[in-house]
């Protein structure tokens, strides 16, 4: 539910109100979890935000976006492939959105992506990160 319904709640309340009263909870969540369920949790959460609700559109400010793809980026550096599996996943979804900034795009998504692309271990991951980058196309 908590995943599912952010589209909604971006669709109704705003990109301020997800600012102020979800993501900073959602955000310590992350930092000051040991379970990686959690952090995939949160992960899929912030990557929903870049989905459409239905038919309505899809209006996520830039700092909304860039809070989205910052704690996308930490996902990526994860211990855990399937975290890491996750944030790339999302950063696919921020990619086809297509509301993140092409300069963001070229100085640190793509980058990262390319970067795991190359050194990641986790097949399945690898893969992510490829059909990510491919999502820009």
């Amino acid at each position: 539910a908590c995943i599912a319904g952010m589209p909604k709640l971006l669709s109704v309340c705003g990109s301020e109100w997800i600012m102020q009263e979800i993501l900073p909870n959602y955000t310590r969540m992350y930092d000051e979890s040991q379970s990686y369920l959690t952090r995939i949790t949160v992960l899929r959460s912030f990557a929903a935000l870049a989905e459409k609700d239905g038919e309505n559109a899809l209006n996520i400010s830039d700092t909304l976006m860039d809070q989205i793809v910052s704690l996308m980026l930490r996902g990526l550096t994860d211990s855990v492939p399937n975290v890491r599996l996750i944030a790339a996943r999302g950063l696919g979804l921020v990619t086809i959105s297509g509301q993140c900034d092409s300069g963001v795009m070229k100085s640190k998504i793509v980058p990262a992506l390319n970067d795991l692309v190359h050194q990641e271990q986790d097949i399945d991951c690898r893969y992510q990160c490829q059909l990510a980058l491919e999502a820009k196309v």
